[in-house]
């Protein structure tokens, strides 16, 4: 859904098409990510559009990858310390 509404403002109606959810499956999953900000909406007349909210998934996209870079620095010295274990 994310994909959906990052380069072009999209209704709920044509989330629910493109993705084949049925619209009450597709309203709950915008709600969910408008609560995390990772979608704005914008109301014209009785329409919602929803749009991708890049600052917030630039924010999320920073975090995942510092928390993965951690643990793959971790993951590279415990293996080049078995490695020199063994020798």
């Amino acid at each position: 859904m994310l994909r959906l509404v990052w380069s072009a403002e999209r209704t709920s109606t044509d989330l629910a098409e493109r993705t084949g959810m049925s619209r009450p499956a597709t309203s709950q999953h915008l709600r969910v990510l408008r609560d995390a900000d990772l979608v704005t909406v914008r109301i014209d007349g009785n329409r919602r559009w929803y749009r991708a909210g890049r600052d917030r998934l630039a924010r999320v996209r920073a975090l995942v990858e510092g928390f993965w870079d951690d643990r793959l620095d971790a993951l590279q010295a415990a293996a080049e310390a078995e490695a020199r274990r063994r020798g």
